[in-house]
This record gives C-alpha cells, sequence and structure tokens, in this order.
C-alpha cells in the first residue's frame, strides 16, 4: 500500500479519483477515511487494519459512514484489497470495480491503473498456486525471491504466490 499510493497518484490526479482506507473510530466502528496523497504515510501508520481493504471512487464523498457497496453508490467505487507488508512477505492488491454498470471515470481510471502495470518493465504479471494460474495478477519484480507472496497475509493456511 505505501508504494502503491504514490504509484497511482498522477493517474488519481489527472482523473479527479480519491483514495479512501477503512479505519475504526473511536467508538471502534469502521468508517471511511479519505486518503491525502501527500502525506499518505502518516494515515496510513495509524490505521490499526493495516489497510486490508481500500477504495479508489471517481468522486469525492464526504460522509464517512458512507456504504461504498450501496448501488446508488457503487458504480463509482473501485475495491482495493491487500497491501499490507511485513519484513519477509508482501500482500497482492486485488482490485476490482464493484458496479456491473460502472460510470464511466472509474472505468478510465481502472483501465488506467492496468495499462501503467502492464507498460512497466518493473511489474510482472501472471501467478499460480496450487495447480491454479491467475493471468491477470501483477507483482513487484523486485520482490521475486526476497519475499513471499501471499493473497492474505493473516492467513498462514492459504497457499502461497509464485509468479509464472
Amino acid at each position: 500500500m505505501m508504494e502503491f499510493i504514490p504509484y497511482v497518484d498522477n493517474i488519481l490526479t489527472k482523473n479527479n479519483g480519491v483514495i479512501y482506507i477503512k479505519k475504526r473510530n473511536s467508538e471502534g466502528l469502521f468508517c471511511n477515511v479519505k486518503i491525502d496523497t501527500n502525506n499518505y504515510k502518516n494515515q496510513i501508520e495509524r490505521n490499526g487494519e493495516k489497510n486490508s481493504v481500500f477504495f479508489i471512487s471517481s468522486k469525492v464523498y464526504e460522509n464517512p459512514n458512507i456504504n461504498f457497496y450501496d448501488h446508488s453508490i457503487c458504480q463509482d467505487i473501485i475495491e482495493g484489497v491487500g497491501g499490507r507488508e511485513t519484513e519477509d512477505t508482501i500482500e497482492l492488491i486485488a482490485l476490482r470495480i464493484i458496479s456491473k454498470n460502472p460510470e464511466k471515470e472509474t472505468v478510465k481510471i481502472f483501465n488506467a491503473i492496468r495499462n501503467k502495470f502492464k507498460k512497466d518493465t518493473a511489474i510482472g504479471v501472471g501467478v499460480k498456486s496450487k495447480g491454479y494460474v491467475y493471468k491477470n495478477y501483477f507483482y513487484q519484480r523486485a520482490y521475486v525471491g526476497k519475499k513471499t507472496l501471499k493473497i492474505d497475509i493473516n492467513n498462514d493456511k492459504l497457499p502461497i504466490m509464485e509468479v509464472l
């Protein structure tokens, strides 16, 4: 997550996109916090959930209790899961457009991120695990052989991912 935010910042800026993370408030309830891409490290480090779920939006929403899965809102939302990291493990980030009928701006942001991954020589594509091949998963080549790739950093029962 710490590397993902600056990586997509120019895409978000160009397309008026916003990133939100889920975080617990003082009452212990989850709320959505808009990430300031200029000061994101402080916001993420304070997040007790370690950013396992985040959202990229093509619109700004001020209500911290908004439900991004709500039918009237989800057409503006890309859901992101993952991005946590330890000394020896990195969690793959999965992105998906929530709505079956997304807004044009949402698709534009999603495609721009995917195309940036495809064009970047530092990014590889395709992973496998226990006989399953995931051709649309991207990973940073610099971590291959240095860190273990996982889908969920906190679930040791899930298989480790290998690059194709």
